[in-house]
């Protein structure tokens, strides 16, 4: 991993239409984007932050996730989610995490955490379970 001189962030962009809704998902019943997906996104985001870190054959794994949905967006808007690195503890990653419509008003924020792995080692290691 390399060193960080800067503040890293990173960024992800998607339209909420009927393959990203709660319906789609299963997890609610309405046609408006689902929290999933919005993590997904902030994810995305994450791994887009942490990119300038990695070194050949190193890449990052999701490990924790804290984050609140507070507003429901509808088919056709587009939703950005934005991270931002706030603290590296050894190999452990974590960032701010916000997701708002294009017009800035935010639909969700929280923190997630991401651990730097070996791709091959980590992979060899999931297979063996």
């Amino acid at each position: 991993m390399k060193a960080v001189n800067e503040e890293l962030r990173g960024e992800a962009l998607c339209k909420v239409n009927a393959t990203n809704t709660a319906v789609a998902a299963e997890s609610g019943s309405l046609p408006v984007f689902a929290t999933p997906f919005m993590i997904a996104l902030m994810e995305k985001a994450t791994c887009n932050a942490a990119e300038p870190l990695l070194d050949e054959g190193e890449t990052t794994v999701g490990t924790a996730i804290n984050v609140c949905h507070i507003k429901a967006s509808v088919e056709g808007k587009y939703i950005k989610a934005s991270a931002v690195l706030t603290e590296i503890d050894k190999r452990k990653l974590t960032f701010s995490v916000t997701a708002e419509e294009l017009n800035g008003e935010v639909i969700g924020s929280g923190t997630v955490e991401r651990f730097v792995v070996q791709a091959e080692r980590f992979m060899k290691k999931a297979e063996e379970n």
